[in-house]
Formats: structure tokens, C-alpha cells, sequence
């Protein structure tokens, strides 16, 4: 039986990730501030944040005495809206557990494997702004591919060891993760839509088993990257300016002295 250690598996997509893995029939340990809602998991209260990530993979070990086979990082912190009026510790915590965070796990991850002659996969679940910038998402965007490009790097290091360090793509999902996220300069938008965390954790799975090579998930997701090579600029200025420019300027009309809407 595989092991998996989920770093924030108590709802949405990591939630959906514990239940898939179960079924799956792998043994699955979650890692964070709440305890997963499947009983059939084990728990471990940690502070991703703060977190002494080789003694955390050393304790699963000796307490299942079942090696870890994988460490999937959903954990994930977002500020949205007009750049200029987001705090700069606002901004500071969302690369606190996006970035730094993520990125400890990792390492010590690869260097617990290396260090125990392993094979082991860490998959960082990530955002399609990794890849393409959108509008009123600075910071978020920023977080996400600072990841991605630090996991690239940090594979050449470990990549004849068998040691996979891996980032996945998805789009919005259908979370409450965007509304209880920072909103600044604009109204919070699109915070019900998405896609099912059911399906984009199957496809995840796929990664992880390496039945998928695509780490882009979702068909919308995966022909704006295609567009996005093929023709570079070209979804920018046709959507995302005019997008942009929409938000920014009903939310301008909403909050001026003569708008009709509420305030």
C-alpha cells in the first residue's frame, strides 16, 4: 500500500484529493491546521508556516512504519484586486505559504528521500496563473510560478535520483477558496464558479501514477496555454485588457458619489 501525504487536505480540492487516494486504496496521512473530514485518514496538526518538515516525514515513518511515497502541497494562501492598494504583509503572507513554505516541504522532502536511497514524488498543486498572468492577481500569480520555476530547478538536482518534483495546473475550482480570500479595490468575482475538485483530483492521480504527462488541468486551461504559445499576446488583448477594464471600471462607477448601485 502506497503512502501520501497531503499538506492541507481538510477541504475543497485537498479534501477531494484524501477521498480519491482512499479509494484508490493508498494509505493517507494529512498534514495542517484541521483535520480532514474522512476519518480514514490519519491527522497531524502542523503550522505549514513553521513547520520542521524532515522531522514531520521522520514521525509519519516511524508511526505507520509504512515509507512515504508521495508529498501532494495543496495548501494555499490568495489576495486579489488592484495591486497598489493590497498591504504589503498581505501580500508578504500569501508568498509565506505559497512560496516559502511549499518550497521547504519540498526540499526537505527530496533530501529525506536522497538521504534514505528512495524514489519519491513531490507534486505542488499550483494555479494556471503560474503560467498566464491575469487581471487583478498580482501577487497570487507571482507566488504560483515562483514555485513553479523553483520545483524545475530544483528537479535538475535530484532527477537521477528518482526523485520526481512535480507542479500541477489547475484552473478555478468550485471552492470557497476565492470568496474567504482578500479582496482590495474591487468586488470579489467569480468566487462560485469553477471546476469539479472531484475531477481535477482524478486528474491529478493521473499525474501522480504517471498516466497523465498534460500537468495544465482543465480543456479551458489547457487551449489558453496552447494559445498562449502559438500565439503569444493574443488571449491577453482580445479577454484579459478587456476583462480588466471591466472590473475596474464598475467598480469605479459603483463606489462614486452619484452610482445607484450600494455602496
Amino acid at each position: 500500500m502506497k503512502q501520501m501525504v497531503i499538506v492541507g487536505g481538510s477541504g475543497g480540492l485537498g479534501q477531494a484529493l484524501v477521498t480519491a487516494l482512499l479509494d484508490h486504496n493508498c494509505e493517507v496521512t494529512v498534514a495542517g491546521r484541521t483535520k480532514a473530514a474522512d476519518e480514514r485518514a490519519r491527522f497531524y496538526a502542523i503550522d505549514a508556516l513553521t513547520a520542521d518538515w524532515r522531522s514531520l516525514y521522520q514521525s509519519i515513518e516511524a508511526d505507520t512504519r509504512t515509507p512515504i511515497d508521495a508529498v501532494i502541497f495543496v495548501a494555499g494562501s490568495a489576495v486579489f484586486g488592484k495591486t497598489a492598494l493590497i498591504p504589503a504583509g498581505r501580500a508578504r503572507q500569501t508568498f509565506e505559504l505559497n512560496f516559502w513554505a511549499c518550497g521547504a516541504a519540498a526540499k526537505a522532502a527530496a533530501e529525506y528521500w536522497s538521504g534514505h536511497d528512495r524514489a519519491g514524488t513531490f507534486l505542488a498543486i499550483l494555479s494556471i496563473v503560474a503560467r498566464h498572468a491575469v487581471p487583478l492577481e498580482a501577487y497570487y500569480s507571482a507566488s504560483k510560478a515562483a514555485m513553479a520555476r523553483f520545483l524545475e530547478s530544483l528537479q535538475f538536482e535530484y532527477a537521477s535520483q528518482n526523485i520526481r518534483l512535480l507542479s500541477a495546473f489547475p484552473g478555478m475550482l468550485k471552492t470557497p477558496f476565492r470568496r474567504q480570500s482578500g479582496w482590495y479595490g474591487i468586488a470579489p468575482a467569480a468566487t462560485d464558479e469553477g471546476a469539479d475538485v472531484g475531477k481535477t483530483a482524478h486528474a491529478i492521480l493521473g499525474l501522480l501514477e504517471g498516466k497523465r504527462r498534460a500537468r495544465v488541468i482543465g480543456w479551458r486551461e489547457r487551449s489558453i496555454d496552447l494559445a498562449d504559445h502559438l500565439l503569444p499576446g493574443l488571449y491577453d488583448r482580445l479577454v484579459l485588457r478587456a476583462r480588466a477594464k471591466k472590473q475596474i471600471s464598475h467598480e469605479a462607477t459603483r463606489l462614486s458619489p452619484g452610482s445607484k448601485e450600494p455602496v
